[in-house]
């Protein structure tokens, strides 16, 4: 998932500042479940954290 640096700063407005840390090319959110990693790529800013949320989601729904 990636966004603009407007819309991640606007998404970033919306949580509690200690939970963001700031970097030049890196952002974590420091959410309950784990942290959201968001890396600057060229003009946009990327994270994987849906796609391992999805990916722990189903595996925790597969039997043991």
């Amino acid at each position: 998932m990636c966004l603009t640096t407007q819309a991640l700063l606007l998404f970033l407005s919306l949580l509690p500042p200690d939970i963001v840390e700031m970097g030049k090319s890196q952002v974590i959110v420091r959410a309950e479940t784990r942290d959201a990693i968001w890396t600057a790529k060229g003009d946009k800013w990327c994270t994987s954290a849906p796609n391992l949320d999805k990916t722990i989601r189903f595996k925790l729904g597969e039997p043991a």
